[in-house]
């Protein structure tokens, strides 16, 4: 039996344990579930060229041996997932469809699912979008949508909150990730100094563990948090343009790639570097020196340098 067979029967089994047959709910049941299983390809963002994207989005296809080298190494773009979720969910009876956006210039277009249910709502899912969300514990803004070109919901966040109680994604005492922004904002906006507040930030934007978060998702909530509190010239995450900037670095060791999430923090020509740590999963401040002589034993930042910050020569 291969991987996506097998998760078909245990799903199967759990969701019968579970007494769950309600076609929402099971829909949203194995959305959540493998939302926490996977992560995003840090290869193809942020660190691929085109050509490197090119390659992974065309081996990355419904075939059902691509599929199934996704289940098991648990790497995956929008592409691939979505025909993922598909396979799956077809499997319990769900009228799903892989969607392709129709952009004629676009060499890796986004790909997507689309659902109609049985009571006649019609509704879009976007997983990849989402594994940030559900990793973090957050209220999955990418579920029951109208279209990837409106800000409508057809299942809507109360009917959303309703299921993930019933699930036991949330309770009254393990709530959305959201509460907690909400404290951050009601302390962080009696903070006047912009270096300091920033500080703050960093040093307090996550209360879970992140430790097992891929790469990308682990960037893509900091630009969630980062966006919640900042204007664009103050955070840009497109341009990366602002006061407050995302570097990609890496190291490789022993023929294998790390990946270190760097920010930038610019006001009045002075410069912090701050780094993520892991392990207490935060960032925290290093010094230029420290920067320095991780840049000597190996440390690269992906496309470009850091202003302001030079390698010195050491004898």
């Amino acid at each position: 039996m291969n991987n996506l067979d097998r998760y078909v029967e245990e799903k199967k089994i759990e969701l019968k344990e579970k007494s769950i047959t309600n076609e929402l709910e099971i829909i949203r049941y194995i959305y959540l579930d493998l939302g926490k299983r996977f992560s995003f390809d840090e290869r193809f963002i942020p660190f691929g060229n085109s050509k490197t994207k090119q390659r992974i989005y065309k081996f990355q296809s419904r075939n059902i041996n691509d599929l199934n080298e996704c289940m098991n190494n648990r790497k995956i773009i929008c592409k691939s997932l979505s025909y993922i979720l598909e396979y799956i969910l077809s499997r319990f009876d769900i009228n799903i469809q892989t969607i392709v956006d129709n952009c004629e210039h676009i060499n890796c277009p986004h790909v997507y699912n689309f659902i109609k249910c049985k009571d006649g709502r019609k509704f879009c899912l976007d997983l990849q979008e989402d594994i940030n969300n559900i990793q973090t514990h957050s209220f999955t803004s990418n579920f029951g949508f109208e279209s990837p070109f409106s800000n409508k919901f057809i299942i809507n966040r109360k009917e959303q909150e309703s299921l993930d109680r019933k699930l036991g994604y949330i309770d009254d005492n393990n709530y959305y990730f959201d509460d907690y922004l909400y404290l951050l904002h009601s302390i962080t906006d009696g903070i006047d100094d912009f270096k300091e507040k920033v500080e703050f930030i960093l040093e307090n934007m996550d209360i879970i563990d992140t430790s097992n978060m891929g790469y990308t998702d682990r960037q893509w909530h900091h630009r969630n948090v980062l966006e919640s509190f900042f204007n664009t010239k103050e955070f840009d995450y497109q341009t990366n343009s602002g006061k407050i900037r995302m570097y990609d670095c890496y190291k490789d060791i022993n023929g294998v790639r790390k990946y270190y999430n760097f920010i930038l923090v610019m006001d009045k020509n002075d410069v912090e570097i701050y780094s993520y740590n892991k392990n207490e999963n935060k960032y925290k401040r290093i010094d230029k020196e420290n920067y320095i002589n991780c840049m000597i034993n190996g440390l690269k930042v992906h496309n470009g340098k850091m202003p302001f910050v030079k390698r010195k020569v050491v004898y």
